[in-house]
């Protein structure tokens, strides 16, 4: 439904925010839905002919106008026509880019990243390391022999 410019280069695509498109969006799925059971009740019936007339029809032709129906009243329900009117208002600009620095600018932020990450990951170590060692001088739980722990402990 997105419009393209064509051309070289990258197109900058914009997005319709959910919100907007969900409006509306589950009132017109239940009316949908509602017509749509009410044409399959219909092509049953008249497939099983229980409605009872005596005309002969043809159910190729029957399926044909309720195959034109169905989309007209899909496009009509899910706003088809009038999302793709949307889509088509939207500026669309071209971007050329240079993908060298461009990858250049994506491994320094990486780098930067993990950077941060390692640092985080140091200072745990080194709290960790420090905390062992304290404990080691004067320990901050009492031993406990794992075959001696008393019941009420295990709760």
């Amino acid at each position: 439904m997105a419009r393209r410019v064509g051309g070289e280069g990258s197109v900058i695509l914009t997005r319709i925010p959910y919100t907007n498109w969900n409006k509306n969006a589950r009132l017109h799925w239940c009316n949908f839905m509602a017509v749509f059971w009410s044409f399959v009740a219909v092509l049953s019936l008249l497939c099983c002919g229980f409605c009872g007339a005596e005309t002969e029809f043809s159910i190729l032709e029957e399926a044909q106008v309720l195959a034109v129906q169905m989309k007209k009243l899909s496009s009509q329900e899910l706003g088809v026509f009038t999302m793709q009117r949307i889509f088509n208002s939207f500026v669309y600009t071209e971007k050329t880019s240079n993908g060298e620095t461009e990858v250049q600018q994506l491994a320094k932020k990486i780098r930067e990243k993990f950077n941060r990450y390692l640092d985080v990951v140091n200072r745990n170590k080194q709290v960790v390391e420090a905390s062992y060692t304290a404990h080691l001088t004067s320990p901050l739980t009492a031993i406990q022999d794992c075959c001696t722990i008393p019941p009420s402990m295990m709760e």
